[in-house]
């Protein structure tokens, strides 16, 4: 992968990627069907996402959808499988976005309904355009989400919205996500001021960005970090674990260029990659 240019090798079929300013661009791509994803699309996800973590040129990873809109969700006409195939499937897929060490953001616009939100609800930051239209119409179908992609809708909108949206299958407008704060940002233009914001993303330190996605989702670095917090909270001591000796080291390297630039009145130089993470 280049730092600046396209992507597009055979088996992201239905998919576009391209990179620039640091910043690649996931463009959802089956414009015929309102960017409805098959099961091919679903099970290439977390292999693009791994692809772009271990690409150090990448700072941060905008998805959006080609044609006006974000994502009609699955392809309806694959979703006649057994159930334990789609729950794998897509579980898979949305823990791949959600717990990706690249920062991610969802640029919306149109539709953006069952999967569509479900991948929305996986990136860190959302920004929509007026007009755009939310839901998860499960019910509709006799479908069954799995637990992961489930339990992050109720994270980010709040447990009774998310049970809302899932009993009902309704169809939410722009202005009532907007009210319950699924998004960060609004944007006539969602992918531009998306693609702003991820090259100001890309001058940030990625060892604070990585450090804050893993303790925010439960995986604080280092081996034995998370049963001694547990032990302490169990003691009714502090809920805080020593970080790891890689760590203290990464850090003493950043927060001196940090602090040099800081100093210096000019931007920082931060030199720790994602894949020197531990």
């Amino acid at each position: 992968m280049t730092a600046d240019g396209t992507y597009r090798p055979v088996d992201l079929e239905g998919f576009d990627f391209t990179v620039a300013g640091g910043v690649g661009t996931l463009v959802i791509d089956r414009t015929e069907k309102r960017n409805a994803i098959s099961r091919p699309m679903w099970r290439a996800l977390p292999g693009i996402i791994a692809s772009v973590d271990a690409d150090d040129s990448i700072g941060a990873l905008v998805i959006t959808g080609a044609g006006g809109h974000f994502s009609a969700g699955s392809d309806i006409a694959d979703l006649d499988v057994p159930l334990p195939d789609f729950w794998e499937l897509n579980s898979t897929a949305e823990a791949a976005v959600a717990n990706s060490r690249t920062p991610t953001i969802a640029a919306i616009t149109g539709n953006c309904v069952g999967g569509g939100t479900e991948i929305a609800a996986a990136c860190d930051i959302r920004i929509a355009a007026p007009g755009s239209i939310f839901g998860v119409t499960a019910a509709k179908l006799g479908l069954v989400y799995p637990a992961g992609p489930t339990k992050r809708l109720a994270q980010v909108l709040g447990d009774a919205w998310a049970r809302y949206l899932l009993i009902t299958a309704s169809i939410v407008k722009f202005e009532k996500m907007d009210e319950l704060g699924f998004f960060h940002e609004v944007s006539d233009s969602p992918l531009d001021t998306a693609q702003a914001l991820g090259e100001r993303i890309v001058g940030l330190s990625r060892l604070s960005q990585i450090g804050a996605k893993a303790i925010l989702d439960g995986r604080p670095p280092g081996e034995g970090a998370a049963s001694a917090s547990a032990d302490a909270s169990a003691a009714g001591g502090s809920d805080v674990a020593a970080p790891p000796a890689w760590l203290d080291a990464a850090y003493r390297r950043e927060i001196a260029r940090g602090q040099e630039a800081f100093f210096a009145k000019r931007p920082p130089e931060f030199t720790f990659t994602k894949s020197a993470w531990g």
